[in-house]
């Protein structure tokens, strides 16, 4: 192993820089070009491996990479694994611990602190182009994505540097350490089908820590995961030290979390996934098939949500119109932390709406690589049939009223902004997440008004993100007491915006473990820490002094 004798420091570092790509900039040429030439591109060459043990596996399975707002354009195939092949990775990336273990942790640090140099120059561009493509991204969100996950890489790399720093008191006759040891076994990291940063972050999070990792890719985002992978790659990460398979969601995850070498779970997804997972991890610890003890220790999740905006009527009507639009159709609702409920009184609604169906008008959604759009496609046909059978039972539905509401499935699987109107607090469309471009307003008299907090609160039983919109302090503090355990991201504009290092993402309550993405406590989550304690005054007799010896 090298030794070297000094301890370098990891600076702080600053968030990316966020360039707007505004017509005749030189970055929205640059990224004019990339799109142009990923679109060159022969698609039916592209093959996307598994990668076990640092060697890429093509399989006869092959599944298909389309662009969401024009799904006939294929590109590219990826392998499809079995259970098989899954066994082969786990195997592979448990026998990769070993010589993770022997890289000292600043090295191992440096080389992501090296990835997100590469993605933030170099892969920028690239990245940015492959995922307009494949998840339907305007520019703005393609970018925001690139570069969380460049923040990611950063500020983790910087949160494990600290965490390593921390060590306990010593006396002048004893030398105390914690010994951060990363987890024994692998982490399985399970990633959703809406964002780059948070599939690139769950596999590395553990592995910046000295874990090894089996990461799945969802099926729907598996192009844009492998341009991440390059960038990983070239900043010199074993590329057996993260397992790479795609397929079948329920298949692989059994034989990953049946796995006697399971440490624990990095997972982004469905609710329903997840209590599948923490109950099958509950059963299987029961029958003690876990190796190394108890995973449910680093079973880190973040779910769903269906998130607020209290609106009261002191506040000014326009910037609540602007919360909901960025907020509701930004990447077309497809965001964990998207604004899908609002509460609003009737005398505020007119004045909000005022605003909010002028701004409805001027959004175009098509085709994301032309840049009069503010809106894509969603991502599959299954999630677009989901999105459109809430749409048609509201429609269908004479109590509410439903402004939008229109879709297609040519070109692409294209849903339009949407408003379904009620006066029902427990509406079905205000409960049940439907992570699309559709807004429920919930408009209430005065009087009803006076309990919307309680009712906010008791409405949904997710817990990530909220507003609360007014223009009195007061107010405000009064729903942020109110609305404490509401929400574990919570502002007073719009629910959607993290930026990591400034508002560490996550939620509670069936919006998952709330270990914050973007900040240190997550990192603490990969860890296994080993108290040493080396006295050099040890007595040379049992006996304190109070003993009386006869």
């Amino acid at each position: 192993m090298l030794n070297i004798d000094g301890i370098p420091e990891i600076p702080k570092p600053p968030n990316a820089p966020m360039p707007g790509f505004a017509r005749g900039t030189p970055e929205r040429k640059l990224l004019e070009e990339a799109i142009k030439d990923l679109r060159k591109k022969d698609a039916t060459k592209v093959k996307l491996p598994l990668i076990i043990g640092g060697k890429e596996i093509m399989t006869d399975d092959l599944g298909d990479c389309v662009a969401p707002h024009d799904n006939k354009r294929l590109l590219g195939r990826y392998a499809k694994a079995q259970v098989s092949h899954v066994e082969q990775a786990i195997q592979a990336a448990l026998d990769a611990r070993g010589r993770w273990h022997q890289i000292p942790w600043y090295i191992r640090l440096n080389i992501f602190r090296k990835a997100a140099h590469l993605l933030q120059t170099k892969y920028f561009y690239k990245a940015m182009a492959a995922t307009m493509e494949d998840l339907s991204k305007n520019p703005y969100e393609a970018m925001i994505d690139v570069l969380e996950l460049v923040d990611f890489w950063a500020f983790n790399a910087y949160y494990a540097y600290q965490i390593y720093k921390e060590q306990p008191d010593s006396q002048p006759f004893s030398m105390n350490m914690t010994d951060w040891r990363p987890l024994e076994g692998f982490v399985a990291a399970l990633s959703p089908n809406n964002f780059l940063a948070i599939a690139g972050n769950l596999g590395t999070a553990p592995a910046m820590m000295g874990n090894v990792a089996v990461c799945k890719p969802a099926s729907d985002s598996v192009f844009c995961f492998h341009t991440m992978l390059e960038v990983l790659y070239e900043a010199g990460m074993p590329p057996e030290v993260m397992s790479i398979i795609h397929g079948s969601g329920a298949a692989l995850g059994d034989a990953m979390l049946d796995s006697p070498g399971l440490a624990g779970v990095h997972f982004t997804g469905g609710t329903s996934t997840f209590d599948w997972i923490v109950g099958k991890i509950g059963k299987n610890t029961e029958k003690g098939i876990y190796r190394y003890g108890f995973p449910h220790r680093s079973c880190v999740g973040e779910t769903g949500g269906k998130d607020f905006i209290v609106v009261y009527d002191d506040d000014d009507p326009k910037t609540v119109a602007s919360a909901m639009v960025v907020g509701g159709f930004g990447y077309q609702g497809r965001k964990c932390s998207a604004t899908s409920r609002v509460y609003i009184t009737e005398r505020m609604w007119p004045r909000v709406y005022k605003h909010l169906s002028a701004f409805m008008k001027q959004l175009s959604t098509g085709d994301v690589a032309d840049f009069r759009n503010y809106m894509g496609a969603i991502i599959s046909e299954s999630e677009y049939k989901k999105i459109v059978k809430y749409i048609d039972g509201a429609k269908a539905d004479k109590n509410v009223e439903v402004i939008g509401g229109t879709y297609t499935n040519k070109p692409g699987w294209f849903v339009y902004p949407t408003l379904i109107i009620t006066r029902d607090p427990n509406y079905k469309t205000m409960e049940e997440e439907i992570f699309g471009p559709v807004i429920t307003i919930c408009t209430m008299s005065a009087k009803d008004f006076r309990g919307v907090l309680d009712k906010c609160d008791a409405t949904s039983p997710y817990g990530l993100t909220g507003a609360v919109n007014t223009g009195s302090i007061a107010t405000l503090c009064e729903g942020l007491e109110r609305l404490r355990y509401a929400a574990g991201n919570i502002y007073d504009w719009k629910t959607t915006g993290a930026v990591v290092s400034q508002q560490p993402f996550g939620g509670a309550r069936r919006s998952g473990t709330d270990d914050k993405a973007g900040a240190k406590l997550n990192m603490y989550r990969w860890v296994s820490p080993r108290t040493i304690s080396l006295l050099h005054n040890k007595p040379p007799v049992p006996w304190p002094p109070f003993v009386d010896l006869q």
